[in-house]
């Protein structure tokens, strides 16, 4: 078992618990509204899997303090990365078909 090293690591457990939280927020919408919501919350176009995907990490992320994580989408879900470490977010099935199919 690895260890913390820094601050950066030992933020990682309020920054998971803020983005799942947002996530579940997204998640728990239809799909008309998560479009709205990811549209309204990321200021971004939405006209492709890639567009939809980095708008999602953005409307998920961007009331959220990272401390230094970095958020990406993965096929799984959400990532958040520092170094060498990386731990993914699951989504649910109605964020993953708005990234796959708008």
């Amino acid at each position: 078992m690895e260890h913390p090293r820094d601050v950066v690591d030992l933020r990682l457990a309020p920054v998971t618990l803020a983005v799942d939280r947002e996530l579940q927020r997204l998640g728990d919408r239809e799909t008309d509204e998560v479009r709205y919501l990811v549209s309204l919350g990321s200021d971004m176009k939405l006209r492709d899997e890639e567009e939809r995907a980095s708008a999602l990490v953005r409307a998920a992320t961007h009331t959220v303090d990272l401390g230094g994580w970095e958020p990406s989408w993965d096929g799984r879900g959400l990532r958040l990365t520092h170094g060498e470490h990386t731990l993914v977010l699951g989504v649910s099935a109605t964020l993953l078909d708005f990234v796959r199919t708008g």
